[in-house]
């Protein structure tokens, strides 16, 4: 279908309140000042990972939008995630070699079909670094989202190892995921990268309830 005509069928609309916008992706700006918070989250900089930027608050319409990316297939929202991450203000601050997404267990990805973080960040991501599925998860673990704080740290830990073959000695890596709530997931991954050799793990995630 035609790029007009797409535009004529499905005229462009916000993806947080439907109000008609100019392209497709586009927030109003009552919605975009509503969710945009850029900063690095308070208490992401651990052991292994060396911090983490969220570009919004995880509440209200972008909770929705992300919800229906990764349970109910609405890939017409990877262009709202687009228009945000093309936001980032920090994107000169960030030394980096690779980017690479969370993954899921096998299970869940064969149950999903795709990795949500890969959907939302991979295109962003390969228009200026390298992009690499590096790491693993070595065994499924518990949903993440119905555990307390100390039981999603020990659920995930040493749960991820690099693939074999993937060589990441001294790069420096962008480390991507939806969400950000505890940082256990990131961390994880994190100490599984470090362990192989990176020189430094940064987190961006899209959204965070993480101040």
């Amino acid at each position: 279908m035609t790029n007009w005509l797409h535009t004529f069928l499905y005229p462009p609309r916000c993806p947080g309140c439907g109000r008609p916008v100019k392209h497709h992706g586009t927030w109003c700006s009552l919605c975009f000042q509503s969710v945009w918070h850029p900063r690095i989250i308070d208490g992401s900089r651990r052991n292994h990972l060396d911090g983490c930027y969220a570009l919004t608050d995880y509440r209200g319409c972008i909770r929705r939008v992300l919800q229906q990316i990764k349970y109910e297939r609405k890939f017409q929202y990877e262009a709202a995630c687009l228009y945000l991450l093309s936001r980032f203000p920090w994107m000169r601050d960030i030394q980096l070699d690779i980017a690479v997404p969370v993954p899921l267990s096998l299970i869940r990805l064969q149950k999903r079909g795709y990795n949500q973080s890969e959907f939302i960040f991979r295109s962003w991501a390969e228009t200026f670094t390298v992009w690499s599925d590096a790491l693993q998860r070595r065994r499924a673990t518990q949903s993440q989202w119905t555990l307390s704080r100390p039981e999603r740290a020990k659920n995930v830990a040493d749960g991820f190892s690099v693939k074999y073959g993937v060589r990441i000695q001294g790069k420096s890596i962008l480390l991507v995921d939806d969400i950000y709530t505890t940082g256990a997931t990131m961390e994880s991954c994190a100490h599984a990268l470090k362990k192989k050799g990176a020189a430094r793990v940064t987190g961006l995630v899209i959204a965070s309830g993480a101040r």
